[in-house]
């Protein structure tokens, strides 16, 4: 078997023609690859990926994450996959075993009985298909990967997409991004809650086309219902930008905008729970500590993020309701920080901050501050 041989990370992989692999997932890959290390810390586990394409994911579990991944499947439907990648795992000097066959098959196999302790679930577009048997193949503590390709779904592109495969009603709107993640959340937790496992983010991207959630689980009913209970919904009005959102049924937020009294959108069921694990990601930054930017840049992100509350203000869109100037979200914290809020940018959106703080302080601020700006702007032309 012939193909465009690629290195990435310690691995070195051949790609043959008719086997996918999207080198704009590197990031993805290369900052799983440390959360694995990070949440398991010496610990082994069983290791399956559901959709292996040409092996990479698998290959890099093994040999990066630190000695976390004890035995090791690979499985792809697709035969010409399967095939490259029992040649990587050689290339490589990786112990793995491939199945050719569909997950939903495998997971009905010998092989997956005794369950797993890792799962990588990274398909083509939606996760959902796979997520009944990596919940039923899961025990205590097992972790999920999930990657979600079809962002326009669940960013509100597509709503009856977004309804069939997620159940959730999607906001086309401010904030779509974390509200889909966030969807995405909801829904592994809603699946987990039937095999009685509870969910705890690890970590939670957006980026580029693309989600990626790790997802710990703990078995035990109270856990699942406790779980179930981080589910609810969000309310944005895109006359004013108000957004609230609450735990519990979609009747339960307000039918009018307490702001304008305009009908406002509304999006759930979805995670309204915390998405990212603060320890973890100070552990990733740790143990990264200066090798790859893209991945420090990436932490040092969804670290700042942690300790604030759902969704975020996009400021460009506040300038523009106050017909004000643009703002840097860096002046927008500074001024929030000094009355005493939290406050950080998002890696969902540029331009854009989480804070604790109101919406009509952050409107203040971006009134100030526009208002600073073109003082200085009048002056320069002094």
């Amino acid at each position: 078997m012939t193909g465009a041989a690629v290195a990435e990370g310690s691995a070195r992989i051949l790609v043959p023609k008719g086997v996918f692999f999207n080198s704009e997932m590197r990031l993805c890959r290369d900052f799983s690859v440390l959360a694995l290390k990070a949440a398991l810390a010496g610990k082994k586990v069983r290791a399956v990926d559901a959709t292996a394409g040409t092996g990479v994911r698998g290959i890099r579990y093994s040999k990066e994450a630190g000695g976390a991944v004890g035995e090791l499947f690979l499985v792809d439907v697709n035969r010409r996959a399967a095939a490259a990648t029992r040649r990587n795992l050689k290339l490589n000097g990786v112990k793995g075993k491939v199945a050719n066959n569909a997950f939903q098959r495998f997971a009905c196999s010998d092989a997956a009985r005794k369950g797993f302790g890792f799962i990588e679930l990274d398909p083509f577009g939606s996760p959902v298909p796979f997520l009944h048997d990596a919940a039923r193949l899961s025990r205590d503590g097992t972790i999920l990967s999930v990657t979600a390709t079809d962002a326009a779904v669940l960013c509100g592109a597509h709503p009856k997409a977004c309804l069939k495969n997620y159940q959730a009603k999607p906001l086309n709107a401010c904030c779509c991004h974390e509200v889909g993640a966030r969807i995405l959340l909801g829904k592994i937790a809603r699946t987990a809650s039937e095999f009685n496992f509870g969910i705890a983010p690890l970590f939670t991207l957006s980026h580029k086309h693309y989600f990626k959630a790790f997802v710990a689980l703990s078995e035990g009913a109270e856990r699942a219902v406790e779980s179930v209970r981080e589910l609810g919904f969000v309310a944005h009005c895109s006359k004013c930008l108000e957004t609230v959102y609450r735990k519990g049924v979609a009747n339960a937020l307000p039918q009018k905008c307490a702001a304008c009294g305009e009908s406002p959108e509304y999006a759930g069921p979805l995670w309204l729970g915390r998405i990212q694990d603060g320890a973890l990601l100070a552990k990733i930054l740790s143990i990264d500590r200066g090798r790859d930017k893209g991945v420090e840049k990436t932490a040092s992100a969804l670290l700042a993020e942690a300790r604030l509350p759902p969704l975020y203000f996009e400021l460009h869109l506040m300038a523009k309701r106050l017909s004000v100037g643009a703002v840097k979200p860096e002046s927008v914290c500074r001024m929030l920080e000094r009355k005493g809020f939290a406050c950080a940018g998002t890696h969902f959106r540029h331009n854009s901050v989480k804070t604790d703080a109101p919406k009509s302080e952050v409107e203040n601020a971006v009134a100030k501050l526009a208002a600073k700006g073109r003082r200085a702007k009048r002056a320069r032309r002094l």
